[in-house]
């Protein structure tokens, strides 16, 4: 039942704000991958306490395993839903020619009998993204652009063509050479693409796909301003073309629901066999609530105060960029600037950079590990130094390791995350420790700090992690935690 809810909160959500009034300009990855997981947590802390009705045998296990299978199914169905969405409600037009083509939006599958494309209007461009865990992989991507008529004697309107045919070559390789090596692969491509969009062929097929709203596009839209300028913001038609399979309703798509259905069913049926089950559910649910410590991390208190607001700071702003487009999960360098990441850009009067920075991540997955270090050191560290000189070392180490990036790499970088703060608290726990010498109760925890300190560094190594921050936020920590013990008020 709570399943159908979703999906079907979900849908007429996506129906009335993105196909029928198109009131917010969210990318396809928003409604496809990010608003699903979003709709999974909220479900999941809705329903969390329908768990405590499950008691095991074993008193240390708890419950929290069926709460995963819970939500991974309940996420798998929502994506899928809205993939049939996309197929389903998007409509097809067939025009006869470019002129024809509906403005509508819904309209995403387009066959044009007839169009000439304009190659004076062409504009380009190429790239080199690093992407995959550990940034193993590197990226190429060659963009083009190139004006629609419906023939050669069409003039364009206020000297701007409304319809526009774009397209991209791409070319992926291990990010694991030299740098000579990386400058001469990048530059092959780039010829190759060159010598591919000279042959290449505009009228091959007439069948295009609508661009939506994604990073693709605002790359477009940029190219196409680098031709020829638009002072009315008008809406431009972007096309990619394609391979003519229109015919297809979002049957298979649909099967596949009720397959993930059936088999997320018989998942969580057999692994309900297991535990036994509490008659009386009004026995103190809330001690035996597994979200309970990390809802806590989530709700500002009087002993618990500082911490939570950051962290719940952190997932509004990430929220708020990923519904404006940024991709959540693999954010283009240029989002990421124009948000307010980290650039040599302070040194020239944008100052804001410093803390604008601390509140941005580089996708879901870094936010997500940033929060969950966060939460725990923020807990030590706000009851052991008090919410006036808890925030003092978070924020002035966070300064520092950012200002210590910058000048480390003179300037040319772009960095965000929190995590030179974050490190800066737990060099400012692990100082406090030495300081009160008592190494004999504090030993194992210094280890796990040092040693989680050069692990980081480690993967630093092979990584997009930046130890410059890392390790100038843990000794800035470390320095200021010294100051508040020997200065004492």
């Amino acid at each position: 039942m709570a399943v159908f809810l979703w999906v079907g909160l979900l849908g007429i959500a996506r129906y009335f704000l993105d196909f029928k009034f198109h009131l917010f300009n969210l990318s396809d990855e928003a409604w496809n991958i990010f608003l699903p997981m979003l709709f999974t947590v909220f479900a999941l802390i809705l329903m969390r306490k329908r768990f405590s009705v499950l008691k095991h045998k074993d008193s240390t296990k708890d419950n929290f395993i069926y709460i995963v299978i819970c939500g991974i199914v309940l996420c798998a169905l929502l994506i899928n839903s809205q993939m049939y969405l996309d197929v389903r409600l998007s409509k097809t037009q067939i025009a006869e020619n470019s002129q024809e083509v509906s403005s509508d939006e819904s309209v995403r599958r387009i066959q044009i009998k007839s169009y000439f494309v304009d190659e004076s209007y062409l504009n380009s461009k190429s790239e080199m993204q690093v992407s995959g865990k550990y940034g193993r992989d590197l990226n190429f991507n060659f963009y083009f652009v190139a004006a629609v008529f419906k023939d050669s004697l069409e003039k364009p309107v206020n000297n701007l063509p409304d319809v526009w045919f774009v397209h991209q070559f791409s070319e992926r390789m291990s990010n694991r050479i030299s740098d000579s090596e990386r400058v001469a692969a990048y530059r092959k491509f780039r010829e190759k693409c060159w010598k591919d969009l000279e042959e290449f062929d505009f009228y091959e097929n007439s069948y295009f796909l609508r661009v939506p709203s994604s990073d693709e596009k605002k790359i477009y839209n940029d190219l196409i301003l680098n031709v020829v300028e638009n002072p009315q913001d008008k809406k431009l038609i972007f096309l990619s073309p394609s391979n003519g399979n229109f015919n297809d309703d979002g049957t298979s798509i649909l099967r596949w629901f009720f397959k993930i259905f059936g088999i997320g069913i018989f998942i969580i049926l057999f692994a309900l066999l297991f535990p036994n089950y509490i008659k009386n559910q009004r026995k103190k649910r809330d001690e035996e609530d597994d979200f309970k410590f990390f809802i806590k991390l989530l709700i500002p208190s009087k002993e618990f105060l500082i911490t939570p607001v950051l962290i719940d700071v952190n997932i509004l702003i990430f929220i708020i960029v990923a519904l404006l487009g940024v991709n959540p999960f693999e954010p283009r360098t240029e989002d990421l600037v124009n948000f307010g990441a980290l650039t040599s850009a302070v040194f020239t009067g944008e100052y804001w950079r410093i803390i604008s920075s601390m509140f941005m991540h580089g996708g879901i997955i870094h936010l997500t590990m940033n929060v969950i270090v966060l939460g725990i050191a923020g807990y030590f560290s706000e009851n052991m130094f008090g919410i006036v000189r808890f925030a003092m070392i978070y924020f002035l180490s966070g300064i520092i390791a950012g200002l210590c990036t910058l000048l480390w790499h003179q300037g040319n970088f772009v960095g965000v995350g929190a995590s030179g703060a974050i490190f800066g608290l737990i060099g400012a726990i692990a100082m406090m420790l030495i300081l009160q010498n008592n190494l004999k109760e504090t030993r194992g925890i210094l280890m796990m700090i040092f040693g989680y300190v050069v692990f980081n560094i480690l993967i630093g190594f092979i990584s997009n992690s930046d130890n410059v921050a890392h390790l100038a936020g843990f000794i800035s920590g470390m320095i200021i935690s010294a100051l508040f013990y020997y200065f004492k008020p």
